[in-house]
């Protein structure tokens, strides 16, 4: 089972029908509001099951994955208020034995941006300590957090993980496909995680997994373990929201660093940032326009990804012109 579920498009009249059916069956506990956004949070207690109504109609479920209480009450909303939200029953992913003693997250940062490393992260946490895992995260919506945030929950993720982490550099990116490098990163966390342990269930974001994160996983789940792989795991399950905490943390350091580093005077008296280097974002371009304008012989700087489009434009664009014709002097 998914350690989130979530209902959308949640009228307050019906969210407060659902809670009274929740309340007739168990006996419930009304929580603080804990983030923005939350109209009311709920603990069912003696099924270990958190419920969270937020004011843009969304409804959410959170407990173990092997919780069967907890499948059993969402399918039971599900039927009842005919709410069609889940294609198989309670999101129940076959990947998930009920025996499983460890479960491993996995997640990224940094696939899609212009600047710097790509961060992996992974977490190993018993099954028993799951659930404390799994309070950390009020809301699966885990890429809107602030840094502050981030480290208020890696914080917190090491009272109940080990943590493992591996970096790819952008002059890597550059040379080898990306995914064949995350592969290649995830196997060697993966093996350093899962040494010594059975009974073990990985869990991670299908990327585009190749042949060679596939052939590990055949040979893990061939000695009794079990990998569940599917899109926007970090979306569902706790332990991969505690490995994004983990790479992001660490992307977004040394996107500080960088910031320091490599800031340019932009002759005015201020400085241009490399930020945080999205593609679309105007800062990076901005950026870029400048280093090349005030280094016109010299190659970008190491943290920038060559082959990425935006950058290969940009080079081509000067290459096709005089430079005062491409800064517009």
């Amino acid at each position: 089972m998914k350690s989130n579920h979530t209902f959308t498009n949640i009228s307050r009249s019906e969210y407060q029908k659902i809670k009274e059916f929740i309340n007739q069956r168990y006996k419930i506990r009304v929580l603080g509001k804990a983030s923005p956004g939350l109209e009311e949070s709920l603990d069912i207690l003696s099924a270990s099951i958190r419920v969270q109504y937020y004011a843009k109609g969304k409804l959410v479920f959170q407990s173990s994955p092997t919780n069967t209480a907890y499948a059993d009450l969402v399918s039971k909303i599900d039927r009842k208020f005919s709410l069609n939200s889940i294609g198989e029953p309670a999101g129940i992913s076959a990947g998930i034995p009920k025996d499983v003693k460890y479960f491993v997250g996995c997640d990224e940062s940094g696939t899609g941006e212009t600047f710097g490393s790509i961060f992996l992260g992974c977490v190993l946490v018993k099954a028993g300590s799951l659930k404390n895992l799994e309070r950390i995260f009020d809301s699966p919506d885990i890429k809107s957090l602030e840094e502050d945030e981030i480290n208020q929950k890696y914080d917190k993720i090491k009272k109940y993980c080990q943590i493992y982490d591996e970096r790819i550099e952008a002059f890597e990116i550059d040379e080898t496909s990306k995914n064949t490098l995350l592969d290649q990163r995830y196997k060697k966390l993966l093996e350093k995680a899962v040494f010594g342990k059975e009974k073990i269930c990985i869990i991670i974001d299908d990327y585009g997994i190749k042949r060679e994160l596939r052939s590990f996983f055949d040979d893990f789940c061939a000695h009794g373990n079990s990998i569940v792989a599917e899109s926007k795991a970090d979306e569902r399950y706790a332990a991969c929201q505690a490995a994004s905490v983990v790479a992001r943390k660490k992307r977004l350091e040394e996107i500080r660093n960088l910031n320091k580093e490599f800031a340019l005077e932009d002759g005015s008296g201020g400085k241009v940032c490399p930020g945080a280097g999205n593609a679309g974002n105007l800062q990076t371009e901005q950026y870029l326009e400048l280093f090349l304008k005030q280094n016109q012989d010299k190659e970008f700087p190491s943290f920038v990804r060559r082959k990425w489009g935006n950058v290969k434009k940009l080079l081509q664009k000067k290459s096709n012109q005089s430079m005062d014709d491409f800064f517009g002097g």
